[in-house]
């Protein structure tokens, strides 16, 4: 009999969130149909061996690695980002200087007002090399003068983005990777694009002015403020800048997060990952395994004790079905067949072992056993001890 265990449980758990994260991040990368049609291959798969079609689970097996193939190389900048994303080496924060700080916002709002498009970044925890391209290097000190100079309609780098690490200017010219959101203002333009898409994808701090309406707008981690003077500009700028060290609450890649925004991927989420898990464990399998299982005595009468059993009824013969996967990867060195003894009594007993009496591993069906009975004799503990 198959019993549902918490390492079932876990398993259906960490599929869900697995296919959860792979679905969220497809979507932002829009790989999502490239994802949905390798889950699919791998249904399709599993769906096959169950009803014995071999070849066909060949060919879907090599196309779901010809497609996960696709998937890395058509979307390796992407995948790249959301490893860089997940932080596993903790990098060190570089939270702007306060000088550097104070020239970005003097600067970014004397830009504004004379109506002079600009793009500065200023970068925090998250490394930025492979997210923009790389421009022209400057690394010289923040001031509000370079920054007026640089995005000065006759400057050669006016088009692209100012990078700021800590107190230095470190680039200049260096183009933002678009976002991909839909639903964007209408009157945001390239820069305001490159700006968000560029805030979606790290924690770095991204401040935009506006050459058609003169604003100044500020982005960091998916969230957009338009400012209304230079002090609201640098006093926002120096708090978020001091957050650096920590870990951002509402990055993308948090694994707890998963909002009630996104009901969608949620829903399909489990969804996939119950449709997985089922083929694997709750469908029966083709593939027969006999093992030999001791038996093990349970419910024993008190007052009595065993005093003889046949030494051919020491193991039982089991048949085990399920799929080649889980009869290859699941231990069964562990299964025993239980002799329920509730209901014997003193002298020679025969007890009728069925299926039930061995406890198989979700996914695993017991067929047949043999012997089916198990012949035992049974006497008080007190006639044992006068033997003895």
């Amino acid at each position: 009999m198959a019993t549902l265990h918490w390492q079932g449980i876990v398993d259906l758990l960490v599929l869900t969130v697995a296919i959860f994260l792979l679905l969220r991040w497809s979507r932002e990368a829009r790989a999502l149909r490239l994802a949905l049609s390798i889950l699919a291959l791998r249904v399709g798969s599993l769906l096959a061996r169950q009803l014995d079609l071999v070849i066909t689970s060949w060919v879907l097996d090599a196309a779901t690695v010809v497609a996960v193939l696709a998937l890395v190389v058509l979307f390796q900048p992407e995948l790249r980002r959301a490893l860089m994303r997940l932080d596993i080496t903790g990098r060190a924060a570089r939270p702007g200087q306060a000088s550097a700080l104070s020239a970005v916002s003097a600067a970014a709002w004397s830009l504004g007002q004379i109506r002079c498009g600009a793009l500065i970044v200023i970068a925090r925890k998250d490394s930025l090399a492979e997210l923009v391209t790389p421009g022209v290097a400057l690394n010289g000190q923040a001031s509000e003068d370079i920054f007026m100079a640089v995005f000065q309609k006759g400057s050669p780098v006016h088009d692209g983005a100012a990078i700021v690490e800590g107190d230095l200017i470190t680039r200049v010219g260096a183009i933002l990777p678009l976002t991909q959101r839909t639903g964007v203002p209408g009157a945001y333009g390239t820069r305001h694009r490159a700006a968000m898409g560029l805030a979606e994808r790290s924690d770095a701090l991204v401040i935009v002015a506006s050459e058609e309406r003169g604003d100044v707008t500020l982005m960091w981690e998916g969230e957009a403020r338009l400012v209304n003077s230079a002090d609201e500009l640098l006093t926002t700028v120096r708090m978020l800048a001091g957050r650096a060290g920590r870990r951002p609450a509402a990055r993308a890649w948090s694994l707890g997060r998963l909002r009630p925004r996104e009901p969608g991927l949620v829903a399909a989420a489990v969804a996939l990952a119950a449709l997985v898990w089922s083929l694997t464990f709750l469908f029966p399998g083709r593939s027969i395994r006999v093992r030999t299982v001791p038996i093990e005595f349970i419910d024993l009468p008190p007052g009595l004790t065993i005093a003889a059993q046949s030494i051919d009824t020491e193991t039982v013969e089991v048949w085990l079905r399920g799929n080649q996967f889980l009869l290859d990867t699941i231990n069964l060195d562990t299964l025993v067949a239980r002799c329920d003894l509730g209901t014997a009594h003193e002298g020679m007993n025969t007890i009728t072992l069925d299926p039930g009496a061995v406890e198989a591993p979700l996914g695993i069906k017991v067929e047949a056993l043999a012997p089916r009975q198990v012949n035992i004799r049974l006497r008080t503990s007190s006639q044992a001890r006068l033997i003895r």
